[in-house]
């Protein structure tokens, strides 16, 4: 049976360690405190508490049972709600290097499409990133690094703004006023085709590769927001759209051309079906 360990078992992390584990994997994962770990057990996942900071705060049996596999995803993004980033990339880095210790070998690193700036162009893989923020330089840090170790398989998935059918960034913009980039392109992804790229390239890996997750059409924020908040019963926001907003474009179809991945949410104004009223997103 293949093997893989998820650390970070949060809202994108369980959900793809239930697709995995029903695609037939021995699937494994992490939280940070006693309590979450445990409340993975209770949902029948083998789960083990571990903290960064950036030393792996572990107990060490937990440790080798957690990383006793043979791929191991790192879903663990930068925050100041959690990390000092200046202490990120080497926690990343200790991870890293605890797994290939234990015999890991396949690492897929989850990053973000925020390694590129706020301005105006198409972003693909072939771009040369220059980001403006910590957290874009900390992912960049980290992307480099895993990309400079040899004799084991590197994957790196940078996501767009993730959705999901119980999270919405609307929920943040209802009723606000004036608004700025109304013109500006969204760069969302849905994140059941996040869970079925990252299962893909654990099916099939093939050393380093770099891949962007993004749905391929990309509506206007006063488009695709204003949309949401009238589908879900929300006060609908108010944006100020320019010509001069800046035409953003994160480009993500290289992973359909090499892996023949097919994108089961291409349009971010069919993410919202229902009209529910979803808890708020951290998400932008």
């Amino acid at each position: 049976m293949r093997s893989v360990s998820i650390v970070g078992l949060g809202w994108f992390g369980y959900p793809l360690a239930r697709d995995l584990r029903n695609l037939g994997w021995e699937v494994k994962g992490s939280k940070r405190t006693h309590e979450g770990a445990e409340q993975m057990r209770l949902n029948r996942l083998e789960a083990y508490p571990l903290e960064l900071t950036p030393e792996i705060n572990a107990d060490p049996d937990d440790l080798t049972a957690l990383l006793s596999v043979e791929a191991l995803v790192i879903n663990v993004p930068p925050s100041e709600y959690f990390f000092d980033l200046n202490n990120y990339v080497g926690s990343i880095q200790n991870l890293v290097n605890e797994a290939l210790l234990c015999g890991v070998g396949h690492i897929v690193f989850i990053s973000s499409t925020s390694v590129f700036p706020e301005c105006e162009g198409v972003y693909s893989e072939d771009t040369p990133p220059q980001p403006t923020t910590e957290v874009g330089k900390a992912l960049l840090a980290i992307e480099n690094w895993l990309f400079g170790l040899e004799d084991v398989d590197v994957d790196i998935i940078r996501f767009g703004g993730l959705i999901g059918d119980d999270r919405h960034p609307v929920h943040s913009l209802a009723g606000k006023q004036d608004i700025s980039g109304g013109n500006t392109p969204v760069n969302l992804v849905h994140i059941e085709d996040c869970s079925r790229a990252i299962q893909l390239l654990l099916e099939i890996p093939a050393y380093h590769r770099l891949y962007h997750l993004v749905a391929p059409k990309h509506p206007s924020r006063n488009e695709y927001y204003c949309g949401a908040a009238q589908k879900l019963g929300l006060e609908i926001p108010h944006f100020i759209c320019r010509a001069e907003d800046p035409q953003r474009i994160i480009r993500a179809d290289k992973i359909c051309r090499e892996l023949d991945f097919v994108y089961q949410y291409p349009d971010p104004k069919a993410f919202v079906q229902r009209e529910e009223n979803f808890p708020p997103s951290e998400f932008e």
